[in-house]
């Protein structure tokens, strides 16, 4: 059931991979924007929005672990926002680094089931190439939000290089765990493919739509399956429903954080800058849960 459940998301994932590709080179760049913003202001953060719901479930909701989760959850969040505001430029390394590890981690959490160093820095690596396709192929949108933010940017050589040597090591660890019986030759070769995919779509749509497509298709949505299965054990009308209701509020909360940080803060000319900065405040206890989810589940 379990697999079937995600061999269908697949097909469904790749079909509209193709379909927001398609409608990438349709659309102008501020179309594509305006749609990627609704697309992540939406189900982007809804699927970081139970992550205490799944804490409590966890700990089997004992009102001393649920406070003491609470607790930890809102100081994280508190210590991104603070980094943030001190060293923006700090706080872009960190969420790239989180980021790049829970996107590999959600990838592969149905291709690689033991957990070990070698897998961590796999499930690193894999999204740290994401992350460098991304930013080789928008590299006048990238300076302009890094500008935005921090006043500086990652230079193009620097970019070429990470996404040189990510992709020589997820080659080379792929290699490693075809051998150690961890992952099949098919699959080594259809990861191949998609990244390869990814790096076309990447380079026809836009900086932010691009990032869209794989934070919503390839990242958010097959989360959001993961946790309703954690959480109701079945996926149907249901218990995406329950899922939907109980995420709302915090949902409220952070779409609106959102606006008030672009409205209130003069420094900051892009909304998507604001939209970087409350993403990179609920990222890390958001993976914090997801590992969490993923060890006990």
């Amino acid at each position: 059931m379990r697999d079937e459940i995600f061999t269908h998301y697949q097909n469904f994932m790749i079909f509209f991979t193709f379909l927001l590709f398609w409608f990438g080179i349709q659309f102008g760049e501020i179309v594509e924007d305006s749609f990627a913003f609704f697309l992540v202001i939406t189900i982007g953060i809804l699927h970081g929005a139970n992550d205490l719901l799944i804490l409590s479930k966890r700990n089997f909701a004992s009102n001393k672990n649920v406070n003491k989760n609470l607790l930890i959850y809102l100081f994280m969040i508190g210590l991104c926002v603070l980094l943030f505001f001190l060293n923006s430029f700090l706080a872009i390394i960190m969420f790239i680094i989180i980021s790049a590890f829970h996107f590999g981690e959600e990838h592969f959490s149905e291709k690689i089931k033991q957990n070990s160093i070698e897998s961590y820095f796999y499930f690193f690596v894999y999204g740290l190439i994401v992350f460098a396709m991304l930013f080789y192929n928008s590299e006048i949108q990238l300076k302009e939000i890094m500008i935005d933010l921090v006043g500086v940017s990652f230079s193009p050589f620097l970019v070429k290089l990470i996404l040189l040597i990510s992709g020589l090591l997820f080659l080379l660890m792929s290699i490693y765990f075809y051998f150690k019986k961890q992952i099949s030759l098919k699959t080594i070769m259809k990861e191949l493919f998609y990244l390869m995919f990814l790096f076309l779509v990447f380079k026809t749509t836009s900086l932010i739509f691009g990032f869209a497509i794989y934070f919503i298709l390839w990242h958010s949505l097959p989360s959001i399956l993961h946790q309703v299965l954690f959480l109701s054990g079945e996926v149907n009308k249901q218990t995406i429903l329950k899922f939907i209701k109980k995420a709302l509020l915090f949902w409220v909360i952070s779409a609106v954080g959102i606006l008030l940080l672009y409205f209130l803060t003069p420094s900051l000319k892009l909304f998507s800058s604001s939209l970087f900065a409350v993403l990179f405040a609920v990222t890390a206890p958001h993976m914090w849960v997801m590992s969490s989810m993923k060890t006990n589940g």
